[in-house]
């Protein structure tokens, strides 16, 4: 059996990935080693032992296959690319740099190369050059959706709203019911001044995904800058109904009562922020304990 894995990759992943799916993951990487043991220039079989480790929850043990397999397959681009995504999913910026640049070196044309690179840069606050490495990644390939998402949030983050637009748009024609790229590009519109159409992709996004109170209070404060303010107190009410701990979502409310001229309303949101535990609130200067008493009554009415 060895012998026919060594020969068909395909064979070795299928097998592979049926011990994984039947928890049997030791066997899996049991098998890899023996495999590995005859032919340690096997490529796949290094790709499939870390990609093991890595579903395992074991990502230094992953990036230490990575490694070793560089001491026998050392120009191989898709195992350096392995290796810097490794350290960028580890939080390890600084050390993912140096084998994504390498894997470039060998293959300027790998987007899988370009994309990690460019979350790198992004975690370093190297947005101008994590641009030019997402633009690249979608350039060679236009179907990569995770690229355009990472590509737009980048444009938005260095405020090129108008070109953060089209790379939301370019996600979702991708995947027209991401609900991701449909909140992103709700806050970017919302950066560029355009709150209707702000409005429009968050009711979008919440027609796939109605129960994240985040989303609620986002439409309902963009809705108030539009002067919608009935439709913002509805929507940041259906946020609290999910999760009423949010203050500042209590004292977003507060603020299209005021704006509206509500007072009952404008008390009520105010009363229900301190009643979080979460405000830090200033009563008086004074220290007469009957003005303060009188305060605090006419905040309860």
């Amino acid at each position: 059996m060895t012998k026919i894995m060594i020969k068909d990759p395909y064979e070795l992943q299928r097998l592979v990935q049926s011990f994984v799916a039947s928890r049997q993951p030791e066997r899996a990487i049991k098998l890899l080693e023996n495999v590995l043991k005859t032919n340690s220039n096997f490529v796949e079989a290094w790709m499939l032992l870390g990609s093991v480790y890595r579903a395992l929850g074991q990502t230094n043990k992953a990036i230490e296959v990575c490694k070793k397999s560089l001491e026998y397959v050392p120009n191989d681009s898709r195992i350096w690319v392995n290796l810097g995504h490794l350290y960028v999913e580890n939080n390890q910026y600084d050390q993912a740099l140096k084998p994504l640049k390498k894997a470039l070196s060998i293959d300027s044309r790998n987007p899988s190369a370009w994309y990690s690179l460019g979350m790198a840069l992004t975690a370093k606050e190297g947005y101008n050059q994590a641009i030019e490495a997402f633009q690249k990644s979608v350039k060679l390939d236009p179907n990569r959706f995770n690229a355009w998402i990472q590509l737009a949030s980048t444009l938005d983050d260095t405020k090129q709203f108008k070109e953060a637009i089209k790379a939301y748009n370019r996600a979702l024609e991708l995947q027209p019911s991401s609900f991701g790229a449909l909140v992103g590009l709700g806050m970017t519109y919302v950066n560029n001044g355009d709150y209707k159409k702000a409005i429009d992709a968050y009711e979008k996004s919440l027609k796939i995904n109605p129960n994240v109170a985040t989303v609620w209070f986002r439409l309902g404060t963009t809705l108030s800058k539009a002067d919608k303010l009935d439709r913002a107190i509805d929507a940041i009410k259906r946020g609290l109904h999910i999760d009423s701990t949010i203050v500042q979502a209590w004292m977003d409310l507060k603020a299209v009562y005021e704006k509206k001229g509500d007072k009952e309303g404008e008390g009520w949101a105010f009363r229900n922020a301190i009643a979080t535990g979460k405000v830090d609130i200033k009563f008086t200067d004074s220290i007469d304990p009957d003005k303060i008493r009188k305060i605090i009554d006419e905040w309860k009415e």
